[in-house]
């Protein structure tokens, strides 16, 4: 076969985008975070937190994350337990900080980025202060979320983190005490929780 500089020229640039255009970045993220619960109003503060998420980056910007969540609030633990088991499932796009800012500047940094996460999802809690009301899913709750997550890669493909999320749940029934809003069932609230965790995230599937 006869090549022509043209046709050799055309074949090596042809070879380069796809060499030097795939991506180097890893596309998919599991972690795994633990540590407090809170709620205001009312005011409950517990170590229950633990939550599972897949991430996938579409780029060196963005993504997609989508995680699971469950969290214990207690007002009381003896003689009798008071308060509700919350469980959440979220989806939230992803933006990476470091290089949405400018991958140029001092911002960037190879083992360190901050990612930031907003979503929403569906959520439900079970009253273990009167459990006469159901069972799981007794609650269902819509909900809005943001948050950030500071990351530090210690090893190839492995990075700790702490994430500081802020939920905001909709046409909540159930107080997280475990009591009801009012007595008219159908009455529902507003109420606000975070969620601040040392998490462990393994990165893979891209370079």
């Amino acid at each position: 076969m006869n090549f022509s500089a043209k046709k050799l020229t055309f074949f090596f640039l042809f070879l380069s985008y796809f060499s030097f255009g795939q991506r180097v970045y890893d596309n998919y993220s599991i972690d795994v975070n633990y540590g407090l619960s809170g709620a205001y109003a009312p005011s409950i503060t517990e170590l229950s937190h633990i939550d599972f998420g897949f991430r996938y980056m579409f780029g060196e910007k963005w993504g997609i994350k989508l995680d699971y969540g469950t969290d214990k609030f207690r007002t009381q633990k003896s003689p009798n337990e008071m308060g509700t088991d919350y469980q959440r499932i979220s989806v939230q796009a992803v933006g990476n900080l470091n290089n949405i800012l400018d991958d140029r500047s001092y911002f960037y940094n190879e083992y360190f980025c901050i990612l930031a996460h907003a979503g929403g999802g569906y959520a439900w809690q079970k009253s273990v202060s009167y459990p006469e009301w159901g069972g799981p899913g007794i609650d269902e709750i819509p909900h809005m979320m943001i948050g950030l997550n500071p990351q530090y890669t210690f090893a190839e493909g492995f990075s700790v983190g702490i994430d500081a999320t802020a939920i905001m749940n909709l046409a909540q029934h159930v107080k997280f005490d475990g009591t009801r809003v009012s007595r008219a069932a159908d009455n529902a609230t507003t109420t606000y929780t975070y969620n601040l965790s040392l998490g462990l995230t393994y990165t893979f599937g891209g370079k």
